[in-house]
């Protein structure tokens, strides 16, 4: 295995440990619902959800009990609705979740490399939104409160979901995200 996708898997595998001792608490995420990413962003909270039923994830945008986006509509398979991809990065990698609604990309990520202080790792997450390849929004995680992730290859399989490796993935973190 190469070094980069290797180290990109141990990131993943740290970042699906987090997930797994999250609580829903400050996740859109419903009863019933598992929490298959979620940050808050300002004033708004970003929430990736496994549906019950084990073939459907829903992103969603907002507030506690005010979600103002919602994607895609319940029932309708991940894989129909979502598209992947894996990053590596120096110390790190990540990954993301890809869709679009109404002429608009939303590309749901979570990634680590070497962005801090001195080469430290740093830990970057949120969603970018752009329109006909222009960049409209980028939403970044409040790091230091950044709740869970389970993006991954593990949470992709399992929606079967068409997964892009590091070398052919067609998002890159823009720079706002990256902190200077």
């Amino acid at each position: 295995m190469r070094p980069t996708l290797c180290l990109t898997l141990l990131a993943l595998a740290a970042a699906a440990a987090a997930h797994a001792a999250s609580a829903k608490a400050g996740s859109l995420c419903a009863a019933g619902e598992k929490v298959a990413f979620t940050c808050p962003a300002g004033a708004h909270v970003l929430s990736v959800c496994e549906l019950p039923g084990g073939q459907a994830l829903q992103y969603r945008l907002g507030k506690p009990g005010q979600v103002a986006l919602a994607y895609p509509a319940p029932g309708t398979p991940a894989a129909k609705a979502f598209k992947a991809g894996l990053l590596a990065y120096s110390g790190g990698g990540g990954a993301y979740l890809d869709f679009t609604r109404g002429g608009y990309s939303y590309t749901v990520f979570t990634a680590i490399g070497r962005w801090g202080k001195d080469g430290a790792a740093y830990t970057v997450a949120g969603v970018a939104v752009a329109q006909g390849g222009a960049a409209v929004a980028n939403i970044s995680c409040d790091h230091h409160n950044f709740e869970a992730s389970a993006l991954g290859p593990d949470l992709f399989e399992q929606y079967h979901i068409a997964t892009a490796d590091p070398g052919e993935a067609d998002f890159f973190i823009p720079d706002a995200f990256i902190p200077n």
